[in-house]
C-alpha cells in the first residue's frame, strides 16, 4: 500500500520537530506540541494534561485555548465526566466523531464540531498524561491523525519519564 502524503503536511510536522529540538526547556517543548500539532492535524484546540503521581488527577500543563488563559490549576478529577477519564478507564486512545452521540457528553459552545481525539501518554506501560485534540472540521480525526499524535505522545512519554511533575 503506497501512501502519498501532502508536502505541506510533512513540512508542518517537520516544523514541529524543529521547534521541539530548539525549545529552551520542557515547558517550551510542551508549548511547541500544543501550538504545532493542531496545525499538522487541522484541529483547532490542543491541551496536554499530565497525571499527578500523588493524586492520580490530570493537571493541565499546556494548551492553546484562549478562553481559559494561564490558570495553572485546571485539573480533571477521577469523578468528573470527561473524555480524558474515559481514555484512562479504557487504557486506550480514542477518536470521537460526535461526542454527544458516541459518549453522551454535551458539546461545549466554543467548539465548531463535535470531533475529539484523546491520546494516552505512556512510558513503559505507565500512564503519564493525555494529549487532547478537539474541533477538527472536514470529517473529524482519522487513523492517520491518531498515528501522528501517538508518535508525538510516545516522545512525550519518554520526556516525562525523565522529569518531575514539579519541574513542569
Amino acid at each position: 500500500m503506497e501512501v502519498i502524503m501532502d508536502t505541506t503536511y510533512l513540512e508542518t510536522l517537520y516544523d514541529l520537530a524543529k521547534e521541539l529540538n530548539t525549545a529552551d526547556d520542557i515547558p517550551g517543548m510542551l508549548d511547541a506540541v500544543i501550538n504545532h500539532l493542531p496545525k499538522v492535524l487541522g484541529a483547532h484546540y490542543c491541551s496536554l494534561f499530565i497525571r499527578n503521581p500523588s493524586s492520580g488527577e490530570l493537571e493541565i500543563k499546556a494548551h492553546n485555548h484562549l478562553d481559559i488563559g494561564d490558570d495553572p490549576f485546571i485539573h480533571v478529577g477521577s469523578d468528573q465526566e470527561s473524555i480524558m477519564n474515559l481514555v484512562l478507564a479504557r487504557n486506550a486512545s480514542i477518536i470521537i466523531k460526535d461526542i454527544e452521540e458516541e459518549i453522551g457528553v454535551q458539546n461545549k459552545d466554543k467548539y465548531d464540531t463535535k470531533s475529539f481525539m484523546c491520546i494516552l501518554i505512556k512510558h513503559s506501560g505507565e500512564i503519564k498524561g493525555v494529549l487532547n485534540l478537539a474541533d477538527k472540521p472536514s470529517g473529524g480525526f482519522t487513523k492517520d491523525d491518531m498515528i501522528i499524535a501517538s508518535t508525538i505522545s510516545e516522545l512525550l512519554g519518554a520526556l516525562l519519564a525523565r522529569t518531575s511533575i514539579n519541574t513542569l
